[in-house]
């Protein structure tokens, strides 16, 4: 399954959510978490594909391709 990091990063930045530190904070999780999603280097959890939904307004379907 193909994960939209560019959609992610999309809704980080026009929440304002430029560093890792506000990212974490939102979601509530580790700082280091959030670097690796910002970086694409992890896809999120299920725990924080919620969270990115309640924060950011994306859901886990269009993270993921399957509603635009």
């Amino acid at each position: 399954m193909h994960f939209d990091h560019a959609r992610l990063l999309a809704a980080l930045a026009a929440a304002g959510d430029t560093t890792d530190a506000k990212i974490a904070h939102r979601l509530g999780v580790n700082p280091s978490t959030a670097w690796r999603l910002r970086n694409g280097v992890t896809r999120p959890a299920a725990r924080t594909l919620a969270a990115i939904e309640r924060a950011y307004g994306v859901t886990a379907a269009e993270l993921y391709g399957g509603a635009a």
